[in-house]
């Protein structure tokens, strides 16, 4: 079935999810990242806002201590007062230092603070010069002294103005820093549930795209599996109907082989039996009829040479088609007579030594003396040799014969000749095979290997000899 388009994007489809789904993680770990600076900036700010009004309180309290110092020492003349004057006026200046530095940049603290850092210097100032002239009764000094004390009062009046003011912008700024920090958690709570659950989802969406995506894998892969498994069938089926189609021409090959060395024997016979015996009468007829005629002596002797080389052609022809020696001795000496022959004719020295020919049947012999006939033709026409060695015996349950020459080798013969193409069809005919290779003295050398017939077999397989 043809896929449909939306399935064949599902993979890159899947990815971009995927890919949109990291994408907003890492969005919602820089969104927690900037709501943790934004929250630890607004903590930080409202710790120093109460911190600040922390150091306000004490400030104001060392000042209260100066001033009921001052007071007490001035109504009961008691300088136990004193030491809590000094120790306020002591922790003044840090105090004020001290507020100073966690109150800066705060909105709306900074010019309260300047303004009352000479307020309390003030108030400082008129507390000492009242305790400082205590020992004085004059007019003019409780004058003074009355005047100082008002003027203390409404300096520090001021100052409690003061603090109110800073205390009160302290609280707002607290309570300011308290609504962002809670804003800023909600914001961050929020996005991160809706970033978290944006990212699972397509997360998830891209996790079941590449499910169905995997599943459609294995369905294809399932399906090529049986296709595979049905053209495996088809192919066994062919090969099958192909190897029964080889055996049934090889089987018919073989028949007609058997078919024409039978036609061979039977011309063999008629050749060498008729014609035999036709020129033998012919030549007793011419004999007695010319004989003792005057003047056809010379003719009577002509006649006879003729019908001598008749009957010799009708032997070699007869011999040629089957050798007789075939039959009646076996491979190993019908092999001899050929090589004679071959070297008589060729003017190539030949050599034979073929034994165990009784182990093969009457194919696997006339096929291999077949191959024997031709490559010994090849070797005349191509090899340009001049010994030839044709060596044959049983080696275990196979049976090797080859034919070795000294001439020029592959070079002078062709690998895919039509004499070396017969050869091996010949070989296969036999139920071997034949290989080709490098000879001792570097020419060719045909070597066929059989596989050994049982006694029974070779008899059988050749009527002639039973």
């Amino acid at each position: 079935m043809a896929e449909t388009p939306a399935k064949q994007w599902n993979p890159f489809a899947a990815v971009l999810l995927l890919a949109g789904g990291l994408i907003l993680f890492a969005v919602l770990a820089w969104s927690s990242h900037s709501s943790l600076r934004a929250l630890e900036d607004e903590t930080a700010m409202r710790a120093r806002a109460r911190m600040s009004l922390l150091q306000a309180t004490v400030v104001l309290s060392l000042l209260k201590d100066v001033e009921t110092g001052q007071r007490g020492f001035l109504l009961t003349r008691n300088e136990t007062y004193l030491s809590t004057f000094r120790e306020g006026v002591a922790g003044l200046d840090p105090a004020l230092a001290r507020f100073r530095e966690v109150s800066s940049g705060l909105a709306g603290v900074d010019a309260l603070r300047e303004e009352l850092q000479p307020l309390v210097m003030r108030r400082v100032a008129i507390a000492t010069r009242n305790i400082s002239m205590f020992p004085q009764a004059e007019p003019e000094v409780t004058t003074a002294r009355n005047e100082l004390l008002d003027e203390g009062r409404a300096t520090m009046e001021r100052i409690r103005s003061n603090f109110r003011t800073i205390e009160t912008r302290l609280r707002d700024e607290i309570d300011a820093r308290n609504r962002v920090v809670g804003a800023t958690m909600k914001r961050a709570l929020l996005t991160s549930v809706l970033l978290t659950a944006t990212g699972a989802f397509l997360i998830l969406a891209a996790y079941g795209l590449l499910q169905r995506e995997q599943v459609r894998r294995l369905r294809a892969e399932e399906a090529l599996r049986e296709a595979n498994a049905r053209l495996e069938q088809a192919v066994a089926s062919r090969t099958a109907e192909l190897q029964q189609a080889r055996d049934e021409i090889g089987a018919f090959a073989l028949h007609l082989d058997r078919g024409i060395e039978a036609e061979r024997r039977r011309l063999a016979r008629e050749v060498h039996d008729q014609l035999g015996q036709v020129f033998t009468a012919v030549n007793l007829l011419v004999h007695q009829a010319l004989q003792g005629v005057p003047g056809r002596g010379q003719d009577l002797e002509r006649i006879g040479s003729l019908i001598g080389e008749g009957i010799a052609t009708a032997r070699r022809i007869a011999s040629a088609m089957r050798p007789p020696l075939l039959d009646d001795l076996g491979l190993g000496a019908a092999l001899v007579h050929a090589g004679r022959q071959f070297a008589d004719q060729a003017g190539v020295h030949c050599e034979v030594a073929v034994t165990d020919g009784e182990r093969l049947s009457a194919d696997q012999s006339i096929q291999l003396f077949r191959i024997v006939q031709e490559a010994l033709t090849n070797v005349a026409r191509h090899a340009g040799a001049s010994r030839v060695r044709i060596e044959g015996g049983a080696d275990g349950e196979r049976y090797r014969l080859s034919i070795e020459d000294d001439g020029h080798g592959l070079a002078g013969e062709p690998s895919a000749s039509h004499g070396l193409i017969s050869m091996r069809e010949r070989a296969s005919l036999a139920g071997g095979e034949l290989a080709l290779g490098e000879g001792l003295s570097g020419g060719l050398r045909v070597e066929v290997t059989l596989p050994l017939a049982d006694s029974g077999e070779a008899e059988d397989a050749d009527p002639d000899r039973r």
